[in-house]
């Protein structure tokens, strides 16, 4: 029904509609106001005075004039890049690193340094120094980000804020989200390093028309970012995708079937001396060492028997290798798909490479911050509550993002 016929008081229908015009400029825009009118339904009167009170607010601005059309040029209008910005970050075992969005997505800048290993408090001051270098580089201050989303190598309850388990973060990761949130007064949210690799696959990968499709991802261990109906599932705590941990025959009950500790076992195994990263032995397969394309197959098989456990369960549509398998994709996918030929010919499984082989957990944390910094700044605007900024929270209408 349009925002005309609505019943209440004259604020509540000024926001509703101001709200209205939000979404289909963001939407659509640039547009011109007839345009607007129609696909809000709104009377030219009203969407010419929500327009003018978002001018006003300096959350939609003008994008110059349409001069394709008949008549006088129609003056377009667009979200306003700088009403919100999003600070993505990676806390990475080696690294950290973060990017500055605006509410247009483009990124204004980015930073990085070492990752510290002794305490919370390290890291949270180098998230903080990071967030301050990006935004004196972008021309704002720290505080005028809207949303940071910080990814990291832990399993990360519902409430995007409690570490369950970590992968290597100082003390275990916890108290992480208010550490950094005493060091950078921001709104902060912890999220699962795979699964923001999985929101990039679908924004930016292969996966934009996918409802259902599982990312396979590899740093330390090995972990699933799960998408089902166009959604991120994470579990009643925020545990789903721990597949690294998936009962294998070969190994004992509880203990990892895939990862850096066990390619190194399998390196060993295959009589690979001295101590070489995962990287450097999937370098030595690339040059013919048949040692280490030995540890590839073993990996290749290990691989497609947890994808054969998670389509028994689940059957998505897609399975994609990310994260530094996906960067060994050529080494990796023929093998797999024989294995899988082989042992699980039954199942359905398609499994291709990322379309992100680079920078994935930062452009999906940077995304999620910049979709939820865009919300509260259109919310605190029109006086309503912000699409899905809770975990686990309603989608917002017709977009079916992952959040």
């Amino acid at each position: 029904m349009s925002g005309n016929y609505l019943a209440g008081p004259q604020g509540l229908l000024r926001s509703i509609n101001a709200r209205a015009v939000l979404d289909v400029v963001d939407r659509e825009g640039p547009l011109g106001r007839p345009e607007i009118t129609r696909a809000t339904g709104l009377s030219k009167t009203t969407v010419a005075q929500a327009l003018r009170e978002l001018l006003t607010l300096r959350v939609v601005e003008e994008a110059g004039a349409d001069t394709t059309r008949r008549g006088p040029a129609a003056t377009l209008y667009r979200i306003a890049p700088r009403c919100a910005f999003g600070l993505g970050v990676d806390v990475g075992h080696l690294r950290v690193r973060a990017v500055l969005v605006d509410a247009s997505g483009e990124v204004l800048a980015r930073a990085e340094t070492r990752a510290p290993r002794r305490k919370v408090a390290d890291t949270a001051a180098t998230v903080a120094a990071l967030a301050a270098e990006c935004a004196e580089r972008a021309g704002t201050e720290p505080d005028a980000v809207g949303q940071a989303v910080v990814g990291v190598p832990a399993v990360v309850a519902r409430d995007g804020r409690t570490v369950r388990r970590a992968y290597g973060l100082p003390q275990g990761g916890r108290g992480l989200a208010e550490a950094i949130e005493r060091d950078l007064p921001v709104p902060v949210l912890l999220e699962n390093d795979v699964n923001l690799a999985a929101v990039a696959e679908q924004r930016f990968g292969s996966c934009a028309d996918v409802a259902d499709f599982v990312l396979l991802g590899a740093g330390v261990g090995l972990g699933a970012g799960i998408v089902l109906g166009g959604r991120l599932h994470r579990g009643f705590a925020g545990g789903a995708g721990e597949v690294g941990f998936l009962p294998h025959p070969a190994t004992e009950l509880g203990t990892e079937v895939i990862g850096a500790r066990r390619i190194a076992e399998q390196a060993r195994q295959a009589g690979i001396e001295g101590s070489p990263s995962p990287r450097e032995i999937f370098e030595r397969a690339r040059g013919g060492d048949e040692r280490a394309l030995a540890v590839v197959d073993a990996t290749a098989r290990r691989i497609a028997h947890v994808a054969a456990s998670i389509a028994l369960v689940i059957e998505p549509e897609l399975f994609v290798l990310g994260g530094a398998f996906g960067a060994s994709a050529d080494l990796l996918l023929g093998r797999i798909r024989r294995h899988l030929a082989r042992d699980a010919a039954p199942l359905p499984i398609r499994i291709i490479a990322s379309g992100v082989p680079e920078d994935a957990v930062l452009r999906g944390a940077a995304w999620l911050a910049r979709h939820r910094a865009r919300e509260r700044a259109f919310a605190a605007v029109t006086g309503g509550r912000p699409y899905d900024t809770d975990l686990g929270g309603p989608a917002e209408p017709g977009k079916g993002d992952i959040t």
